[in-house]
């Protein structure tokens, strides 16, 4: 996990003012919308389509919305290179959207070799928020790499959604059928994305997709809207401009700001101002109200709340303009309740009281549901507790038995599972990888994988990228995060030990040093206990993985997993030399994300180590979005933390720990 920069000790003490200006209406004649650089679509009635994946039943007079937003990798040379166009439309007797999609792709790649890793090839990906919940809702992701056709988020699958592409000589032309359980009513909207990885024979890379941002699954904001409509509405033009905010910020925050027709709430849309503040949007004409949704925005480096935001209402008119009132948010005063000291060197009773409100007014603030904490001093766990509840939904409460997500906090346990193989023979760290097990998706166009051993893994120098089968720099050339080494790592310590990795975990960490709650898949134990990721304050239902993942998928909590930090602060089950090896930066991390750029940061054997004026800390982070968590360790002052939160505002909670508890302000 990369630490996020810390800005704790800016205190804001003026208010955040944002202005709404030129909101202008212009007449439409005709009821054609206007293409524009945001992501609203309107969706007309249609005549029934054969799905066949041939665009020719379809009408050439339907508007093309395009495809062109760049959210990873390379940008296309041209139009030949990459460019891509979508049509839209719904069927009421059959309650079905329709979408038609035109590629333009000179290097249609497809791997045959089995390989279907989503950036390994050409894919195709579709987003939907059904429910469109002004509240927020979840999100369902269809995924069609080579072959292989996945579902990610809401539990679902393909049954309603069906797919067919045809090639072509310029590229592909695709069809989308969407089978609603819902009536389709005119005037009302759903949230819809597209996305398409273009990858090509030259190893370029692209994931273009009609919506700005990634990360769409769990952001219901960076999706599109479709709005349902008849083939007779008019449509009128607004134009605004949010004001440049004076947060610590070159750039302008991404204020989204949603438009809703005053006397029909379903037909609602949500844009986003550009990096200079500007937006458009078309709608049907009538009387609507602007606000900002989300009172939590996402800065570069932290969570900003907006309070004090008024609704303004504006009319679009056709061939009149309109100047609404000004729409004037102000930035809401963030905790401030780190002491000069940190609070573990002379903890208390009334110390406990502290901790709770410093928690409390985190969660309040950032909109985290639920936190489970432990605290360490002088080698022991001194405090434990946990706070709010596993679903926003259900409100079921946080107990000590919830588990959370730990994500790349997997990575250390593994580690530490493979040192002790390493200790006794099994594995040699330095030797070369594939002579125990061949990574075939690398053989043919990266021989230098071969090069790669368990120690540029455990170190972060594997040259793999953090996911996707490639290879990105020499293996022991410089600092790459990389999960995807992680995994490689686990498929040969199978491989060597011929025993599923569960079993080694057990074998070689759990059971030896009588450790609980690890859990690594899915089980009907696990769902009885583990709590919901958030995103946005709403649940996101992401599935439990199937199989253990040893870059991600540990569900533990901070009790038991103090455990696990007091093993290593004792330095159990290595041996000496092992643990001084474990315990070195042998790789400094992007020196950015530092703490203080004078202190060292990088990564250990598989754990990460920072140094501070109070003596060298092991750490790890983990993120997968909906979950935050962090755990920390002072080694001389043999003190620390563990901090797990089911949601993607927790880093705002975990990135000031390290000050609340020990080092102060």
């Amino acid at each position: 996990m990369k630490r996020i920069k810390d800005l704790r000790c800016i205190t804001f003490c003026c208010s955040l003012a944002f202005m709404l200006t030129l909101i202008s209406c212009k007449g439409v004649e005709d009821t054609m919308p206007i293409v524009m650089d945001n992501p609203i679509a309107f969706g007309f009635p249609m005549d029934e389509i054969v799905l066949d994946g041939d665009l020719g039943d379809w009408s050439e007079d339907m508007i093309r919305y395009p495809i062109k937003n760049v959210g990873m990798g390379d940008l296309p040379t041209g139009k030949e290179d990459f460019s891509s166009n979508f049509r839209i439309g719904y069927n009421v007797v059959q309650n079905a959207i329709y979408i038609g999609m035109e590629v333009v792709d000179q290097s249609i790649f497809i791997n045959s070799d089995g390989n279907s890793y989503w950036d390994a090839q050409d894919g195709l990906e579709l987003y939907l928020d059904l429910e469109h919940l002004k509240t927020g809702s979840p999100i369902t992701q269809y995924a069609a790499y080579g072959e292989d056709r996945l579902v990610f988020g809401d539990k679902t699958s393909w049954e309603n959604v069906r797919m067919k592409k045809k090639m072509t000589n310029e590229g592909m032309t695709v069809e989308w059928r969407i089978d609603l359980d819902q009536r389709i009513v005119m005037g009302s909207s759903i949230g819809l994305d597209l996305g398409i990885i273009d990858r090509d024979k030259d190893e370029t890379f692209s994931w273009i997709s009609w919506g700005k941002g990634t990360q769409k699954l769990t952001n219901p904001e960076r999706c599109g809207t479709i709005l349902f409509v008849d083939s007779g509405t008019l449509l009128g033009t607004i134009e605004g401009k949010v004001g440049k905010s004076n947060l610590p910020s070159e750039s302008q925050i991404p204020i989204s700001l949603r438009i809703s027709k005053t006397d029909n709430p379903r037909i609602w849309v949500q844009t986003m101002a550009d990096s200079l503040g500007n937006y458009m949007a078309q709608l049907p004409l009538g009387q609507y109200t602007v606000d900002i949704p989300s009172k939590l925005v996402a800065g570069d480096e932290d969570f900003y709340r907006i309070a004090n935001v008024k609704p303004m209402s504006f009319s679009v008119k056709k061939g009149i303009s309109n100047t609404p009132p000004k729409l004037e948010p102000q930035l809401a005063i963030k905790p401030d309740l780190i002491p000069k000291r940190g609070i573990l060197h002379d903890f208390s009773e009334e110390r406990r009281n502290q901790v709770d409100e410093f928690v409390r007014a985190y969660q309040k603030f950032y909109n985290i549901p639920g936190v489970s904490l432990a605290l360490i001093k002088d080698g022991k766990m001194v405090y434990h507790k946990t706070y709010g509840v596993k679903n926003t939904k259900t409100g079921e409460p946080v107990d000590e038995k919830t588990l959370f997500e730990a994500a790349s906090i997997t990575k250390p346990v593994f580690a530490f599972v493979v040192l002790r193989l390493a200790d006794k023979g099994i594995i040699d760290l330095d030797r070369p990888l594939y002579k125990y097990y061949p990574f075939e998706a690398l053989e043919e166009k990266f021989p230098e994988y071969k090069k790669m051993t368990a120690r540029h893994v455990l170190i972060h120098k594997s040259g793999l990228p953090n996911w996707g089968v490639r290879l990105e720099n020499v293996p022991g050339e410089r600092y790459g995060y990389s999960g995807e080494g992680f995994e490689y790592l686990k498929r040969v310590v199978v491989q060597i030990t011929g025993k599923p990795i569960e079993q080694l975990l057990d074998e070689e960490l759990i059971n030896p040093f009588g450790l609980y709650h690890m859990e690594f898949s899915d089980s009907e134990e696990l769902r009885k206990v583990v709590s919901s990721g958030h995103q946005g304050n709403q649940p996101t239902n992401w599935e439990i993985p199937k199989e253990a993942g040893m870059a991600f998928s540990m569900h533990t909590e901070a009790k038991a997993f103090s455990d696990y930090a007091l093993t290593l602060l004792e330095q159990k089950g290595l041996k000496p030399e092992t643990y001084k090896e474990f315990m070195t930066i042998h790789t400094e991390s992007t020196k950015e994300y530092w703490n203080d750029p004078e202190k060292r940061e990088g990564a250990g054997l598989g754990i990460f180590i920072r140094e501070s004026d109070y003596g060298d800390i092991f750490n790890h982070g983990g993120n997968n979005g909906d979950f935050k968590c962090l755990f920390e360790v002072y080694q001389d002052l043999r003190m620390g933390y563990v901090c797990f939160t089911n949601s993607e505002t927790g880093s705002s909670l975990t990135q000031d720990l390290w000050r609340f508890f020990v080092e102060g302000k």
